[in-house]
């Protein structure tokens, strides 16, 4: 980490509850306010004020999880106005705060009971569905995240056929997800980003769903073989073999798990 950075973070994080200027960082740097402003773009591909407020922002999240109070918080880091407040997270977060806490309190509903009366349909993801992919599915991220990280970046691969990221909805409300990634040079398609373990439920029912169209998706892209890199003696390689996959090849404690479509 260069001089620079460590110079500037130090600052930010050491008055992150105060307010400063550009001028009182540049200086503390050793830096006129311009070539500092220029630098930091530079290091951190967003201006200074960006950096602060994301830094603001992700530290106040910290606290809502804990139990503070959304104007408390707000107030704490320097926002004068809820609405200001709020903007500034849901523009950072991708969700207002409120949102926020309940989703950290448990409260959201998590998955389903059964299968046997409900509308079943097996798809590719879209946008609209970040917030249950948010309850369901990648809990740990935030709503920006997972648009920024899951769905556009999937979106593309389909448009440009060298992937793609199946969602299984269950009346209206994804669930589970499968995503793909086909390296343009063979004709196989690696499932990425699943850690999937046998549950003897209907979830293991709606994995296999998603498999089956996966097969079909496939063939449109001229995959003829489906791959599961998974850890050496896992549940999640256990889980793999018995939705019909067997091991190709090992390498580095990793087992590569092939389905020949």
């Amino acid at each position: 980490m260069s001089e620079f950075v460590k110079c500037a973070e130090a600052y930010i994080d050491e008055h992150l509850q105060e307010e400063f200027t550009l001028e009182e960082i540049a200086s503390f740097c050793g830096y006129s306010s311009f070539h500092f402003a220029r630098k930091f773009k530079e290091a951190y591909k967003k201006t200074v004020m960006e950096y602060v407020r994301e830094k603001r922002i992700l530290a106040s999240a910290e606290l809502l999880k804990s139990g503070s109070s959304v104007c408390n918080v707000a107030m704490e880091y320097g926002f004068v106005t809820h609405a200001g407040f709020t903007k500034a997270f849901r523009a950072v977060l991708g969700c207002c705060p409120r949102d926020y806490i309940v989703h950290n309190s448990g409260k959201y509903w998590k998955g389903f009971e059964d299968m046997k009366d409900s509308k079943i349909i097996v798809r590719a993801i879209r946008q609209e569905d970040v917030n249950d992919l948010w309850e369901n599915v990648y809990s740990a991220m935030t709503p920006k995240e997972i648009l920024d990280v899951k769905i556009t970046p999937a979106m593309e691969r389909e448009k440009n056929r060298v992937g793609v990221e199946l969602v299984a909805e269950v009346d209206g409300t994804v669930v589970m997800t499968l995503p793909m990634i086909k390296p343009f040079w063979i004709p196989m398609g690696f499932l990425f980003d699943n850690n999937y373990v046998l549950t003897g439920d209907c979830r293991d029912e709606l994995m296999q769903k998603l498999l089956e169209e996966m097969k079909v998706k496939c063939k449109e892209m001229g995959v003829s073989t489906l791959i599961s890199p998974q850890k050496v003696g896992s549940e999640s390689a256990n889980a793999f073999a018995a939705l019909g996959f067997q091991e190709a090849w090992t390498a580095d404690g990793w087992t590569y798990l092939g389905l020949t479509i």
